[in-house]
């Protein structure tokens, strides 16, 4: 009796530790310094930040789409990472705000998107997020940025 116990008890160590490499072994995941993306928020009481840096193919629009809390006017501004405005145009489209740049933003460029016009309904976290994509010189579609978290302090 005892010697089935020890033999049960070594079978299921063994098979206990072939299982801890899987769990312990977490996956790399690789990260493109090169694509689009979000590359930093702000969040005031009266105006959120959005910053973006385009990539490798040069920017000719992003859409915005805001939460349902939230809605926002007409006063955005974006500019380059010198500060200088870039001449764009904001239409709306149903939940979403388009910004179409007049001259495509240069690959490798970061910019920043002033939204300063807000209306929203007060969370207990202050958090509010948006759906941020690109549309790129060469693409088809848009591409997705990802989801903005905007924190208000």
């Amino acid at each position: 009796m005892m010697k089935k116990l020890i033999c049960l008890w070594t079978l299921s160590l063994a098979i206990a530790s072939m299982g801890v490499p899987a769990i312990a072994q977490g996956q790399e995941i690789e990260y493109d310094q090169n694509a689009p993306r979000i590359s930093g928020t702000t969040g005031l009481t009266d105006r959120h930040y959005i910053s973006l840096y385009t990539g490798e193919q040069p920017l000719s629009s992003v859409t915005i789409r805001p939460s349902e809390l939230m809605d926002i006017g007409d006063n955005i501004q974006v500019t380059d990472e010198s500060g200088a405005t870039i001449d764009a145009e904001v239409s709306r489209e149903e939940d979403s705000l388009k910004i179409n740049f007049a001259q495509p933003v240069a690959s490798g460029t970061n910019i920043e998107i002033a939204i300063r016009d807000l209306g929203f309904v007060p969370t207990p976290q202050g958090v509010f997020y948006y759906q941020v994509s690109g549309d790129h010189v060469g693409f088809a579609h848009e591409v997705p940025y990802g989801l903005a978290r905007v924190e208000v302090y």
